[in-house]
């Protein structure tokens, strides 16, 4: 009688230790997975708010350009000829925002396009390829006409685009 008590006890902690490092070894596992499909998530996640960044910073980037270049084409298809009549600094200051913002759009274009959408590199590459006015060999004051309707059009589609885009319609 002893020895069964002895073999059903030895069996009894025997199924009990083996059931125990069964339900650990469960959990263990269990907060495994838990933890790497968090982790993969987390990466997931992170990866896409900076792509979204990214699209936002291009789109920005573009808007603000495309603002400068008009309003200095506002100023110069206004003058007709007779002087902007702001001050010389001041011209130098719009030619120079120009001037930076006409690199500014042309990287954008070009880098942009892994960013913001198809259509808004449509919009830019429509901008960048259209015929102009011969600069030297028209008036100024047409020149500068055509170049702020063609830019202030761009813009309205291209906000219109970014906030499909961006989901904020």
């Amino acid at each position: 009688m002893e020895s069964i008590l002895v073999a059903l006890l030895s069996s009894i902690s025997s199924v009990g230790l083996i059931a125990l490092l069964t339900y650990l070894c469960r959990n263990w596992l269990l907060e495994r997975l838990k933890a790497s499909v968090k982790h993969e998530y987390d990466l997931k996640l992170e990866s896409y708010k900076s792509q979204i960044t990214r699209c936002e910073k291009a789109y920005e980037e573009i808007i603000i350009a495309l603002y400068d270049m008009i309003k200095y084409f506002r100023v110069h298809k206004e003058d007709y000829g007779q002087g902007t009549g702001l001050s010389d600094e001041r011209e130098r200051e719009l030619l120079q925002k120009y001037i930076g913002a006409s690199s500014s759009l042309n990287k954008a274009t070009d880098i942009g396009s892994f960013y913001i959408s198809k259509n808004a590199v449509g919009i830019l590459q429509k901008l960048r390829s259209r015929e102009q006015f011969d600069y030297y060999n028209e008036p100024k004051f047409e020149f500068y006409e055509q170049e702020y309707q063609e830019h202030d059009k761009a813009l309205k589609q291209l906000l219109a685009e970014a906030r499909i885009d961006l989901k904020r319609t």
